[in-house]
C-alpha cells in the first residue's frame, strides 16, 4: 500500500494572470453578450434580496453587477481595478456575520480553492443573509465547446465549469438552504449576426432546457442557529399522563345512563 502525498492540490490552479485576462474577455463582443444576460438575471434576482450591507466579489476588475440590489450600502473586492477592498475571495478580511449579501462573480471557476471561497462567503453572511453565485453551466452548449477548447489554455474555456448542485451540495455543507437557480445563453457561444432577434435554438432552449444555458445564477440563505434548549443533569423523566382506553360501546352506555 503506498503513502498518500499530504500536499495536494483537489483543483488545477490557474495562472497568476487569468483576473486580468478574464477581464479582456468580458470587454470582447462573446463576453459582452454574456454580462448582458447575466445582469438581464440579477435585475429580476437581486432585488428580491432585502439587506443593507451587500458585497460583490470579483475575479479581475468588478463588473458594476449590484446596481439592481435594495441594500444600500454597496462594495466590491478584487485584486484589480478599482475596488474597495484588495483581497483575494478566499480570504476575506471581515468580521464574521456582517454582510446581509455576498455575490461571487465567477469566483468559484476562477480562483485556486472553492470550497475557501465558499467557506469565506458564508462565515461573513448574517444567518438569513443572501449569498448569489454566478458560474459557467457545464451542462449547455457552451460547457460542450469547452471539451472541444480544454487544451487551448484561454479564458474562459480553462474555467472550471462547476455544476450548481454540485455547488448546492458544497453550501448544504456551510449551513447554507439553496433556494434555486436561473440560466441563461442557450446557444451556441457565438454573438448573432443580429443581437434584437434572438436565433431558433434560443427560442428552443429557453422553452425545453431552460436551465441549462451557459451560465446559472443561485441563490442560497444561511441557515438561523438553532438553540435547543438542555435539561438539568438531574431532573426526572417526564412521563407521559396515563390513558385508559374506553370502548365506544362503554363509553355510550355510560352517557346514556347519565341522561336518564
Amino acid at each position: 500500500m503506498g503513502i498518500p502525498r499530504l500536499i495536494r492540490t483537489p483543483f488545477r490552479r490557474h495562472p497568476p494572470d487569468t483576473g486580468a485576462a478574464f477581464e479582456r474577455w468580458l470587454q470582447t463582443p462573446l463576453g459582452e453578450r454574456l454580462l448582458a444576460a447575466e445582469k438581464a438575471v440579477l435585475a429580476d434576482v437581486l432585488p428580491r434580496l432585502p439587506g443593507v450591507r451587500a458585497l460583490q466579489c470579483a475575479v479581475g476588475a468588478p463588473q458594476p453587477l449590484l446596481d439592481e440590489s435594495v441594500a444600500p450600502l454597496h462594495w466590491s473586492l478584487g485584486r484589480q481595478g478599482d475596488v474597495d477592498v484588495r483581497a483575494r475571495p478566499a480570504q476575506l478580511p471581515l468580521q464574521r456575520n456582517s454582510l446581509d449579501l455576498v455575490l461571487l462573480h465567477h469566483c468559484l471557476d476562477f480562483e485556486d480553492d472553492p470550497h475557501l471561497v465558499l467557506g469565506e462567503a458564508a462565515r461573513v453572511l448574517q444567518p438569513g443573509g443572501a449569498l448569489v453565485v454566478v458560474g459557467f453551466q457545464p451542462l449547455s452548449l457552451w460547457g460542450l465547446t469547452r471539451l472541444l477548447r480544454l487544451t487551448s489554455g484561454r479564458v474562459p474555456w480553462m474555467a472550471r465549469f462547476i455544476r450548481p448542485h454540485r455547488v448546492s451540495d458544497w453550501l448544504h455543507v456551510l449551513a447554507c438552504e439553496v433556494e434555486g437557480f436561473e440560466s441563461s445563453l442557450h446557444g451556441w457561444p457565438r454573438v448573432p449576426r443580429r443581437p434584437a432577434r434572438a436565433s431558433w435554438l434560443e427560442r428552443l432552449g429557453g422553452r425545453f432546457w431552460s436551465q441549462h444555458g451557459a451560465f446559472y445564477v443561485l441563490v442560497a440563505r444561511k441557515r438561523a442557529a438553532m438553540v435547543r434548549p438542555l435539561r438539568p443533569r438531574f431532573a426526572l423523566p417526564q412521563t407521559a399522563p396515563n390513558v385508559i382506553p374506553v370502548s365506544m360501546a362503554r363509553w355510550q352506555q355510560r352517557t346514556s345512563t347519565e341522561q336518564d
